[in-house]
């Protein structure tokens, strides 16, 4: 099969085999790879430079997709899964690891930090997160241990706010009983807690708040 080429815009180098369209590459990519050098092409060496380009493309996927926050290296391959190849995912991943452009420990820092501080989470219920993101059971165990684990004092400070407009009936207690458990905190410290505020809050008090 013949194997031509024609320069489009913005560096872009159209692929024609035996005269018809078969793809789109970078110009960066193409004269880097072997196949700025070849007239002709087989049937096997086709699929090659489709893996290729496929794999090429994958990569610059992945690093639109880093450029505008970080990512696990799961999620990447997830993401990338939807338009190329596995075999092209797991390359471009494995590329954008070796350039350190994917970082699952720094990705699990960073992702740990913003869902202690702005959901709230408790280190446990982080832990689940960042393992359902890919983070191996080592790095995620390692990364909580840098959080406060002073549950009952977070759940307290939960109370007096997020919550402190929500504990004046029965029905609402339940509901932030179950958002909180929801959030990785234990029902035992919730009780406690609960009591807890009840106990230095005139207005529960006066209603009887007590939780068994």
């Amino acid at each position: 099969m013949e194997l031509s080429v024609k320069t489009g815009r913005a560096q872009k180098i159209h692929i024609y085999i035996d005269g018809e369209y078969k793809m789109t590459v970078d110009s960066n990519f193409w004269y880097s790879e072997k196949w700025h050098n070849f007239n002709r092409i087989d049937e096997e060496e086709l699929a090659e430079l489709e893996c290729s380009v496929n794999s090429r493309r994958a990569f610059l996927n992945g690093m639109s997709l880093l450029s505008r926050r970080a990512h696990s290296k799961k999620e990447i391959i997830t993401k990338l899964l939807q338009k190329y190849p596995k075999e092209a995912a797991q390359s471009a991943a494995d590329r954008l690891e070796e350039l350190r452009l994917i970082d699952d420990k720094a990705f699990a820092e960073l992702y740990a930090q913003e869902l202690y501080e702005r959901k709230k989470y408790s280190p446990k219920r982080i832990e689940q997160e960042l393992k359902q993101k890919g983070i191996t059971l080592e790095i995620a165990s390692e990364t909580v241990k840098s959080l406060d684990k002073d549950d009952f004092n977070r759940i307290i400070l939960l109370l007096n706010s997020k919550y402190r407009n929500k504990l004046s009936d029965e029905k609402n207690i339940k509901r932030t009983i179950n958002g909180l458990m929801r959030m990785g905190y234990s029902y035992s410290d919730i009780k406690k807690a609960l009591n807890e505020v009840a106990d230095t809050d005139n207005d529960l008090k006066g209603n009887g708040n007590y939780y068994e």
